[in-house]
């Protein structure tokens, strides 16, 4: 609760006029210009407090008044432009005015600093404009001058995009900054708390640059644009002359407001052109109408009238804020707006002396509310106004105060917001209703007095007999009589002090950073002093015969005033040493015998610390109980929620104690700490004000990510035991309701809780309520043992000592006090206590019912059948709720009338129970007589076909009328019966008929002989039931043709086919027999096979329809139906008999169907028979007829059938089919036999890849030899592959010697010869197969010819002459020809001397190869270019031997000897032929 405190200024020209005001922006400085005959215009600087500023002298002007006066935005410099034109300028760091030189002659009417203050503009009425460049000393400089004739009255700024600004967007460390700076709404989230030292440590210069570009508006309506160098560009011609200008930062508006009243928006460009975006009509008078901001984008609009509309220029909503209320009058009007964006409050001043104030609060949104359905105008609060003398003018916030400036012409006041002040100690309490008035009640004698103090009170405290009050000013002293009837003035003397306590005959305040100790008459006793490096103090407590106080510097300081004079009681405590992250101190507080100190402190960012720590005095310790996550010290793990906590994913049940401690943890964490007062007899007993930050929607901490849910209470009250043993243990908790502002005082067995002050409503006196503690219910007046007992009782039961828990109580003997302990048993969630205190209560029900509840899986629900039992109503739906039984929850609800609820319930979240819900509300309605009521929820439960007839039967008239309207055909079938019963047959028909019960019709009209309208009702409806009951009923009139008829009609086949039977109907009955079910068509059958005329194809048909298959094939054979046998035989599976498939099968077989004789064998499994029929007549075996063939795998006959399928298939020449069975059988060998008959390579690969066995990888690679795999590198690549895997290194090495012997034949190519034989010589050596062994010697000496070869090749660059002779050497060796072939040793011969242009020798060369090789064609050998040479030297020609043709490899008989040797070594070794790529490279090597 807040108030505003007023004071006139003081003015020292008591007969002038107030015409302007203006507030620094930072500085609690107010600037007046005002108006008088004798001395003309003046401007003067008041104080916060409304005290003149004597050290700014500004003269007054005789003849001119000020037009308007605005001081730069951080420093303290104002500027005044006067009526005459001229324009001054104060300087405070110099204490100067100057006067500057400018164009003006006409009265200055706009003058405004930049945001930045690097810029200011002035105009006046003729147009005249000046910019003015602000330096840092601030002095000005002309920057730009326009003369625009035409007279200027508004200016607005281009102001920068500033998200700062926008708190609900910010973040901690934001709202940090926020709280620093004074921002109500940062700080209202914690308490009222302001930091002291926050300057100290953060700094708020803005970071934004300085936006120089300016709007001026004109009286004729346009506007011009100035950009920051003082280009001026008319942008717009309004339809009227500008009232006001407006700039909407964040989407870049320029609102203009005429004097027409139309308000326009324009989107401004880069060069500052506008272009219109919406236009509306404002309703009013033009000279009323008053425009502010009051949010982002939110436009706060008056005409002269009683309220205020607010526009929302983002979302286009708009609302209006009325003056409402017994406060307002109805000429009341508003004359004037202003907007305080840190206190979210609009400001209107009225005609008649209000100061009317809107808070913005957002409202928590409902389940289902969105930002489309909610009501914005809900978020705005209208406070309680505060009343001044005439009519208000002008209302302005300024300074980081947050001070509120009212002119009402006449006076100026100044309203400055204070918390209303309130105290309680020793059962008395004060608290103050306004500045000047304060409530006392005195609980012990039930006095209640009024208290009208002779100053503006902003401090309060007392004690059992005497009342102080202070403000910066002044101190009063009052005694409080003995009968607490009157207060009196004991005392009234002069004292600036920040904060004070009362304790017995001495006040203790906080002056000029000491504490004084007076007497109650003022005078000083002793003074409690603090050095610079302790610090100033900040605040004061007393409890019992101790005071407490913090300073700035973090220490803590306790006296003992139990003495004539204070002493200290310890040392003091430096809490930044103790404790992490440590900030400032808010509040410190002390417990009754001085043992402990609690404290709340802020962390180095300026947040309140979730954490109140606790100051053990005797142990030297602090230990700390964290409302983050409603832990203390010792089960609390990094200030988060612990391992073994509700909120953990590990949590394990440790025991009912840590149970209770999770539930706690749950109930109390998520939470900051607001206030924390001891109880004044208890030293153990510590109660807290937590609130929540969930109740601010758009603020989120990290320590509300785990703990927080949707509906926890705003605000909670916590009692703590504190112990140096068990350490601060939670002992109870409660919601502090929206009634209360917040804890005022502790003493047990009560909470005193302040009320939220109502000014409207005098209905209730008493402003402090008492709350009787859990423990204490009915104990309100008990003596001090039972208070002593029962907080023992309390303490050992939160710390989970039973033992000493029961001892301190075991000599109370009340019922009241049994019954408190159960109570608080639903609490603590000890059933066990629970049941021995039912049991001392002699609670007999109860303690039945407990015991039942036990059963019950949720500790919750057993602990709401206990609550439920004590009477804890709420507590117990609480309980219900939280554990998710709705199912108990429904029965609770019914149990106790509510049955809105119940509904709800069952609706919700126990649909379950929906309808025995309806069901049971419907018999509580027809025992009050509610018949009405009663069928519409029996109708909802679905029982009112049987309880409808019940609850009227005695009401006929009553009960017709109900069914009559009703569309139910079970009601009205049933009122048919009735009817029926009473012989009222018309009547019923026509019920009959409503209810469509053609049953029911055509037995009545039987009854009543009429068949013939029975026959058309069931004719016509096809009702089976009716039809038979027809057709028994024409049966029995031997009317057989309809009975059959009506028995088809009911599908009572059975019936129609007996009558046929007994009447001859042959023709019927084979038509009914093929319709019906297999019974009576066998019956059917029978009749024809056994008549004397023996229709035997009809029994067929009949036998065959009815599945008789054997006995169908009898009778076909026998009566010679082949087509019947084909028939019969198609439909049978493999459950028919085995000799009846014989039997088929031998029937198609003599016909020559052995397709179809193979697929009936195989239906009756008989599947060797069908193999060996597919094989004799040659019977195509298809994939599908080969599936058949495939038995189950745990057959046992599986392989040797799927063998003999694939051999029939590869008889076929199905070699794929055959792959694949044989596959199956397991028999992979065969199957790539087939698979390599069928010629599919890739099949073959995949094959050979998949099976891995050494025969099939052989076996693939074989086969992959006789394709062309010159031309496929991929299929040479698998070769080698696949030899490799099946280590058959002689085949391998085969392989390597014929790709080597390729690469030398076709393409002379020595070098990839020589890999080649490398590789295979490498692949024998590492083998110990003989055979491979044996092939070594060979492979080794072909290897080391070659590569002889190569290098005596290498050596022609270098020695030719040793390389011939090293090449002739190698001519010599009888085996080279096995190696290097001799036509390649005489071509290197030859192209040498060639290129030596020897071709004597070159010649020599070809000769004696020639003569050692006749059939060798040099052609082959040697290049075509080289033989031309020596040809053209020599004159010998080298043209085609007689022979014939050559190919490339040489010869036709050196070709075909060399395939003949390839052949005759493929067989001798089973050796592959392989070969390179078409190209001679071997990308393999």
């Amino acid at each position: 609760m807040t108030l505003y405190f007023d004071c006139i200024v003081d003015s020292p020209h008591a007969s002038a006029i107030n015409t302007q005001i203006a507030w620094h922006p930072q500085a609690t400085c107010l600037a007046v210009a005002a108006y008088s005959e004798d001395k003309g215009g003046t401007v003067n600087v008041y104080t916060g407090e409304g005290k003149l500023c004597h050290e700014v002298d500004i003269p007054p002007h005789p003849t001119a008044q000020v037009t308007s006066i605005v001081w730069h935005p951080s420093k303290r410099i104002m500027a005044v432009g006067w009526e005459s034109g001229e324009l001054f300028l104060w300087n405070d760091h110099e204490h100067e005015l100057h006067e500057i030189q400018s164009l003006h002659r006409a009265p200055i009417s706009v003058l405004k600093f930049s945001v930045g203050g690097t810029r200011l503009v002035s105009a006046d009425a003729s147009g005249a404009t000046v910019g003015w460049r602000v330096d840092n000393s601030g002095n000005l400089q002309t920057v730009f001058t326009h003369e625009l004739k035409d007279p200027l009255v508004q200016i607005v700024y281009r102001v920068n995009i500033n998200t700062d600004k926008n708190l609900s967007t910010s973040d901690i460390s934001g709202l940090a900054r926020a709280a620093v700076s004074g921002d109500e709404r940062a700080l209202d989230i914690f308490s009222s708390w302001r930091p002291r030292t926050g300057h100290k440590r953060i700094t708020l210069a803005a970071n934004t640059k300085d936006n120089l570009d300016f709007f001026l508006g004109s009286s004729t309506g346009v506007l011009y644009h100035v950009s920051d160098s003082g280009n001026c560009v008319e942008v717009l011609q309004a339809d009227g002359g500008i009232k006001r200008l407006l700039h909407h930062e964040s989407r870049n508006l320029l609102v203009v407001i005429t004097e027409s009243m139309v308000l326009g928006q324009f989107t401004v460009a880069t060069d500052g052109s506008v272009t219109e975006s919406n236009k509306v009509k404002l309703s009013g008078r033009s000279n009323d109408i008053q425009v502010s901001w009051a949010g982002i984008g939110l436009l706060a609009v008056s005409t002269g009238d009683s309220s205020v509309r607010l526009w929302n220029l983002d979302s286009g909503d708009n609302y209006v804020l009325s003056l409402h209320g017994p406060s307002y009058r109805d000429q009341e009007y508003v004359m004037c707006l202003t907007y305080s964006e840190n206190k979210k409050i609009l400001c209107a001043g009225t005609n008649l002396g209000s100061v009317a104030m809107w808070k913005y609060e957002e409202h928590t949104s409902k389940p289902g509310e969105d930002d489309y359905t909610r009501d914005p105008e809900k978020d705005w609060k209208l406070q309680n106004p505060s009343v001044i003398s005439g009519a208000v003018k002008q209302v302005s916030w300024g300074s980081t105060q947050n001070l509120l400036a009212v002119n009402t012409v006449r006076d100026v006041y100044i309203l400055n917001e204070q918390h209303m002040v309130a105290s309680y100690k020793d059962q008395v309490s004060v608290v103050q209703l306004s500045p000047t008035q304060l409530s006392v009640d005195v609980f012990s004698g039930g006095s209640h007095l009024e208290l009208r103090a002779e100053i503006q009170v902003r401090g309060v405290h007392n004690s059992v007999d005497h009342l102080l009050l202070w403000n910066m000013k002044k101190m009063v002293v009052y005694e409080i009589t003995s009968d607490a009837t009157h207060l009196r003035v004991v005392a009234s003397f002069p004292c600036e002090a920040e904060s004070a306590v009362l304790h017995e005959g001495s006040v203790y305040s906080i002056e000029s950073g000491s504490i004084q100790v007076r007497s109650l008459q003022g005078t000083v006793k002793q003074t409690l002093n603090f050095t610079e490096s302790e610090g100033e103090p900040i605040g004061l407590d007393v409890c019992g015969n101790f005071l407490v106080t913090a300073t700035l510097q973090g220490i803590v300081k306790l006296w003992d005033l139990s003495r004539r004079e204070a002493k200290p009681h310890t040392q003091g405590k430096q809490m930044s040493d103790a404790i992490k992250d440590f900030g400032e101190i808010i509040s410190a507080r002390c417990n009754c015998n001085g043992t402990r100190v609690s404290i709340a402190v802020a962390q180095s960012s300026l947040l309140p610390d979730p954490k109140l720590y606790i100051w053990d005095i005797e142990n030297d310790n602090i230990t700390y109980f964290n409302f983050a996550s409603g832990r203390s010290e010792d089960d609390d793990v990094d200030g988060t929620a612990p391992p073994n906590s509700a909120d953990s994913t590990n949590s394990k049940d440790g025991g009912l104690h840590d149970r209770a401690k999770r539930e706690t943890a749950r109930e109390v964490g998520g939470r900051f700490v607001m206030s924390h007062l001891w109880d004044l007899e208890d030293p153990r007993l510590l109660v807290c004000e937590a609130k929540s930050l969930l109740s601010t929607k758009k603020q989120r901490d990290h320590y509300l990510s785990s703990t927080t849910k949707a509906d926890r209470p705003a605000v909670m009250l916590v009692s703590l035991f504190v112990s140096s043993d068990h350490g601060n243990i939670v002992q109870d908790s409660f919601p502090l309701t929206p009634t209360y502002s917040r804890l005022l005082g502790v003493q047990v067995p009560f909470f005193y809780l302040l009320k939220v002050h109502d000014p409207e409503n005098k209905s209730d006196a008493k402003a402090v309520t008492q709350r009787v503690m859990r423990d204490f219910v009915g104990l309100e007046s008990c003596d001090r043992p039972t208070k002593d007992a029962m907080l023992n009782f309390s303490f050992f039961l939160s710390i989970g000592n039973m033992d000493d828990a029961f001892k301190a109580i075991k000599a109370i003997k009340s019922e009241t006090v049994w019954e408190n302990m159960a109570k608080m048993c639903v609490k603590t969630k000890r059933l066990d206590v629970a049941a021995l205190c039912l049991g001392n209560m002699g609670h007999a029900r109860g303690a039945r019912a407990l015991r039942h509840a036990m059963k019950e899986p949720q500790i919750d629900a057993r602990v709401a059948m206990l609550a439920l039992q004590l009477g804890m109503l709420e507590e117990a739906e609480r309980l219900y709720r939280g554990c998710g039984r709705y199912d108990l929850l429904n029965r609770f609800y019914q149990d106790g009338g509510i049955w809105s609820k119940a509904l709800e319930a069952a609706e919700g979240n126990d649909r379950i129970h929906l309808r025995s819900t309806h069901y049971n509300y419907a018999k509580h309605l027809e025992s009050k007589g509610d018949f009405s009521g009663a069928i519409s929820h029996y109708e909802k439960s679905d029982t009112h076909r049987f309880e409808v007839p019940r609850m009227l039967f005695d009401d006929l008239p009553t009960l017709e009328d109900y069914i009559m309207h009703t569309k139910d055909k079970a009601l009205r079938r049933w009122w048919a019966q009735y009817l029926e019963s009473t012989g009222e047959m018309e009547t019923a028909l026509q019920f009959y008929e409503a209810a469509h019960d053609h049953l029911s019709l055509v037995r009545v009209y039987c009854y009543c002989n009429n068949l013939q309208k029975a026959a058309d009702i069931a004719n016509e409806t096809g009702d089976r039931a009716a039809c038979y009951h027809l057709a028994r009923q024409y049966e029995n009139v031997a009317q057989v043709k309809e009975a059959i008829h009506f028995f088809t009609r009911a599908q009572a086949f059975g019936n129609a086919i007996r009558i046929c039977k007994e009447n001859g109907h042959e023709d019927q009955l084979m038509n009914l027999a093929l319709v019906a079910g297999p019974q009576e068509q066998i019956d059917a059958a029978r009749y024809f096979s056994s008549n004397e005329r023996r229709q035997l194809p009809k029994a067929v048909m009949l036998y065959h329809k009815a599945g008789l298959l054997s006995k169908a094939v009898d009778l076909a054979f026998k009566s010679g139906q082949i087509s019947a046998v084909g028939q019969i035989a198609g439909e049978l599976d493999e459950s028919a008999d085995p000799a009846l498939i014989q039997r088929c099968a031998q029937y198609f077989i003599s016909n020559g169907q052995y397709d179809r004789a193979v697929s009936l064998l195989i239906t009756g499994k008989q599947y060797s028979d069908a193999l060996d029929l597919c094989v004799e007549h040659n019977v195509w075996v298809t994939e599908e007829l080969a599936e058949r063939f495939t038995l189950p795998k745990d057959e046992s006959a599986r392989n040797q059938i799927l063998e003999k399928v694939a051999e029939c298939a590869y008889a076929q020449d199905n070699y794929k089919l055959a792959t694949k069975k044989f596959t199956q059988a397991g028999n992979k060998v065969k199957a790539m036999k087939c698979l390599l008959k069928s010629g599919d390579t890739e099949r073959i690969v995949y094959f050979a890849n998949v099976c891995r066995q050494r025969e099939i990888y052989i076996m693939a690679a074989n086969y992959l030899q006789s394709l062309d795999w010159r031309k496929e590198p991929d299929i040479m690549r698998n070769i080698i592959q696949f030899y490799s895997r099946a280590k058959a290194t002689a085949l391998l090495a085969g392989f390597y010697d014929s790709c080597a012997q390729v690469e030398i034949d076709e393409f002379q190519n020595y070098e990839k010869a020589a890999g080649a034989l490398n590789e295979g010589y490498k692949a024998l050596m590492t083998s110990s197969d003989p055979q491979a062994q044996e092939r070594v010697p060979a492979f080794q000496y072909k290897l080391e010819k070659v590569k002889q070869f190569l290098g005596i090749k290498r050596m022609f660059a270098t020695d030719g002459d040793s390389a011939i002779q090293e090449l002739q050497e190698l001519l010599a060796d009888p085996n080279i020809e096995v190696a290097v072939r001799q036509g390649d040793i005489y071509a290197v011969i030859v192209e040498y001397y060639a290129s030596n242009n020897n071709f004597k020798s070159a010649l020599g060369a070809l000769q004696e190869m020639k003569s050692k090789l006749p059939k060798a064609n040099p052609n082959y050998y040697v290049e075509a270019q080289t033989l031309q040479a020596i040809s053209r030297t020599t004159g010998v020609n080298f043209g085609r031997t007689e022979n014939g043709g050559l190919d490339e490899g040489g010869s036709e008989e050196e070709g075909n000897a060399s395939e003949e040797e390839v052949v005759e070594e493929e067989e001798e070794d089973e050796r592959p032929q392989q070969h390179f790529a078409h190209n001679g490279s071997a990308k393999f090597f």
